[in-house]
């Protein structure tokens, strides 16, 4: 049986929240033992995920990048078929009211115009932009918003009005 979305994140959560625990342990020369049996497990689980990889055709590796859980074990190893440019920006179409100016590994600068009532904040869109990236790609070494220029109305308010200012009221 296989963890859904959920599950997978709080192993995730939980894991992290074991390995920060480490640093706690008192005793060196234990602690020293795990992080040696942790990175060697990791490394070991590094290879064998590289060669799996490196029989895979485009349409699995697809499949294993699009995995969210998996996606984060191929960046840990640096093994994601996709740049990070890419990433960014499969990650950031989801989101309404920004759009992608550039992406790269050294920048991610996206246009926030947040979307009517009940939309987030610029502050808050900003900040979800930020740890989107972060998930998706956490090599990118700066991310950048501007907010949108307000977007002009489909029908200028003045043209509803053209041609009638100069005639006198009772004409209209």
């Amino acid at each position: 049986m296989t963890w859904n979305e959920r599950e997978a994140r709080e192993h995730v959560a939980r894991t992290e929240k074991l390995l920060s625990g480490l640093d706690t342990v008192a005793d060196t020369a234990v602690r020293e033992q795990a992080l040696d049996a942790l990175h060697a497990l990791a490394e070991m689980y590094g290879e064998c995920l590289a060669r799996v990889m490196s029989g895979a055709d485009d349409a699995t590796r697809s499949a294993m990048a699009d995995d969210e859980l998996v996606s984060h074990l191929l960046l840990v190893h640096g093994l994601h078929p996709e740049a990070a440019g890419q990433r960014v920006r499969r990650a950031l179409e989801e989101l309404r009211g920004v759009t992608v100016v550039a992406a790269d590994e050294a920048e991610v600068r996206v246009r926030i115009a947040p979307q009517g009532c009940g939309a987030p904040s610029p502050e808050q869109l900003a900040q979800t932009v930020r740890d989107t990236v972060a998930w998706a790609a956490p090599e990118v070494g700066r991310v950048e918003t501007e907010d949108a220029a307000p977007e002009s109305a489909l029908i200028p308010v003045d043209s509803l009005f053209r041609g009638t200012a100069a005639q006198p009221a009772g004409n209209r």
